[in-house]
């Protein structure tokens, strides 16, 4: 057979080793500089962390060469004081990433419309206050604000006000007369240098644009609006102090003004009032984090991320990005913890209990069960009417008898496994707000039906379905997140209860996005959900007849006047030893009136990577994210 392979063939073959050849030197070359790459890159982020460290002392007025040493500003005026001390560990290292979850979706990152504690949690590494609370001793510390004065004029008020009823003006005609006496004045002085994200310098004229935006009519901040209404105006006072002067008094005047959230003026001042309610992702503020972009953020994405402010104007944090991914099953998210895809997650009791007996996640996590003074309360609100109409929840007795058809104590053990306290009302039993004398409403099923059949609750159908005064069967719906195992369960044990006694609860779990807005719109037989609280909790927002508009938070719209008057004169009243027994008269009434059927406080229970350090309890839960770090060999994400 003839040979065909000739010499044109051969100066192929020999032209395709050669450049084949060639690739392959070419490929390994290619190697080496992606590694000297990968090399520059790396050091290229630690010049520039060593950078943002030397710009900060300078700064601070600190020599360039010594790091982490002293500072020119006055202890009692600096902020960062313990993340300095931090610093001063031999194992702190700046880098990586701290990894959270979300449960449910976020709907809006815009401040002030937002309205959902996920945004909340993201908006605080972003904006700041004048103010914060030490959370280890609980009292006030300074941040944006170096000093304040606070002046109590509040005699001179009540006086004047007492001298115009003798003389028999009206309440509203004294409320608008000008010679009548400011009774709080808080004067802050702004700390110098602080600038946004963007480099632009933040002043006392973006505290006073803030408060004005807040108050302005146009803008869809119903629940905003409801806390600093108390104030008369925020003015600006030579170039570095702002004024607030408030219209009476009030309880909470210094941390209303302290926890103002400041927005720069020039970039949300650029919106008018209509294209800022529509608005999803508009966020930008003097924080330590920021959004890759200040205006791009779209819902609908599963992660969230911060990335560091380059511009920052006080202490840097450790970690280079904030990262939030939203996983809104309980399974799916204990699952990414177990993987390391998340540094920490709150777990529901029946999890965290299955997670403590698993030996793999044992080894490289810690855990925290603690019972926070912040620490929120789980409840079932019940619409009291609806499209204009009065339900069969705005009967009293229909709502104690819902009360007594639950074995509450059974339930918190059921589904709370022991790790909740159960509670009459809505201030923390930390809190000296709290109600001892408050009795729990009792399981008592013949007593439940003697208070449904007073209300008209006699007859039943041929299914056992009790009928109401309207002849319509007792039936609702039970609206709840979904995605919770541990919400199902309570609604699960919710509706088998009330069965008994003839009433159908149909289960009707939404999206977080849907939920909300549900809430908003008034739509919705019963939901249940939950509220946090404060040191000292202002219960105005949720149970003032005044707060019943569209988007307001008394969206179940229950009106008590006598427990109206109560909470305003608790607002209003500045002595504590005064205060107390007002609010502990409001959580009376509460829990007699029941507007919601009031659960428990649940115990916060965390687990977290054990490669993170200084996560320790505090008065206030845990140490600031912003005060935890992961020694530089520990470190797991990058770029």
């Amino acid at each position: 057979m003839e040979n065909r392979f000739g010499f044109r063939d051969f100066v192929f073959a020999a032209l395709f080793l050669v450049l084949l050849i060639i690739v392959l030197l070419a490929m390994k070359q290619y190697d080496r500089q992606y590694e000297q790459i990968i090399a520059i890159s790396g050091k290229l982020d630690e010049h520039s962390r060593e950078l943002r460290e030397i710009q900060q002392r300078l700064r601070r007025g600190v020599p360039a060469a010594a790091a982490g040493g002293g500072q020119t500003v006055a202890a009692e005026n600096d902020p960062f004081l313990r993340l300095r001390d931090v610093k001063q560990r031999d194992d702190f290292t700046i880098g990586d990433w701290l990894v959270e979850v979300f449960g449910g979706e976020v709907a809006r990152l815009t401040p002030i419309i937002s309205g959902d504690a996920y945004a909340a949690t993201v908006q605080n590494y972003v904006l700041e206050t004048l103010a914060q609370r030490d959370p280890d001793t609980l009292e006030w510390e300074p941040l944006l604000a170096t000093q304040w004065q606070v002046e109590d004029n509040v005699t001179a008020y009540e006086q004047y006000i007492q001298q115009q009823r003798d003389a028999g003006r009206a309440e509203e005609e004294i409320a608008q007369d000008s010679a009548l006496p400011v009774p709080i004045t808080i004067t802050f002085t702004m700390r110098d240098g602080v600038r946004f994200s963007d480099g632009e310098p933040l002043t006392a004229d973006d505290v006073v644009f803030t408060f004005n935006w807040i108050m302005d009519e146009r803008v869809a901040a119903p629940r905003q609006r409801a806390y600093y209404e108390k104030i008369r105006s925020v003015e600006k006072q030579g170039d570095d102090q702002v004024v607030f002067r408030y219209r009476e008094p009030y309880f909470e005047a210094f941390e209303l003004a302290a926890t103002l959230q400041v927005l720069p003026q020039h970039f949300y001042g650029g919106y008018d009032p209509e294209a800022f309610n529509q608005s999803v992702g508009l966020l930008m503020g003097s924080g330590p984090y920021r959004l890759p972009s200040p205006t791009d953020w779209r819902p609908g994405t599963n992660v969230i991320t911060l990335v560091r402010n380059e511009r920052y104007w006080g202490e840097s944090p450790a970690f280079e990005r904030m990262v939030f991914n939203t996983i809104s099953n309980d399974t799916a998210r204990v699952t990414a913890f177990r993987n390391g895809n998340i540094d920490i997650i709150g777990l529901p009791p029946e999890q965290y209990r299955e997670l403590l007996n698993d030996r793999q996640l044992a080894g490289r996590t810690r855990q925290f069960e603690y019972l926070s003074p912040t620490g929120g309360y789980r409840y079932v609100a019940w619409n009291q009417h609806r499209q204009g109409k009065p339900t069969h929840f705005a009967d009293r007795r229909v709502r104690q008898a819902l009360a007594m058809l639950v074995n509450r104590e059974r339930m918190l053990q059921e589904i709370m496994l022991g790790y909740a306290v159960p509670t009459t009302g809505p201030f923390n039993p930390l809190s000296k707000q709290f109600n001892e004398a408050a009795e729990p409403w009792p399981y008592d099923v013949q007593r439940a039906q003697s208070l449904l059949a007073e209300a008209g609750f006699g007859n039943r159908t041929r299914d056992g379905v009790l009928l109401g005064p309207d002849g319509q069967p007792f039936t609702f719906r039970l609206t709840y997140p979904s995605g919770s195992a541990n919400y199902e369960r309570q609604v699960l044990f919710i509706r088998d209860a009330l069965a008994r006694a003839g009433i159908v609860v149909q289960p009707d779990p939404l999206e977080w996005a849907v939920f909300t807005q549900r809430l908003e719109n008034k739509d919705f037989d019963a939901i249940t959900l939950g509220w946090t609280s404060g040191l000292e909790s202002d219960i105005y927002q949720m149970f003032d007849s005044s707060q019943m508009m569209a988007g307001g938070d008394n969206f179940m719209s229950y009106r008590n006047e006598e427990l109206d008057r109560i909470i305003r004169a608790a607002r209003r009243e500045v002595d504590e030893d005064k205060r107390m027994p007002l609010w502990r008269e409001a959580h009376r009434i509460l829990n007699e009136d029941q507007p919601y059927m009031f659960l428990w406080f649940g115990k916060s229970l965390v687990f977290v990577d054990e490669r993170i350090q200084n996560v320790r309890e505090t008065k206030m839960g845990l140490t600031p994210r912003m005060e935890w770090y992961v020694p530089r060999e520990r470190q797991r994400w990058t770029r």
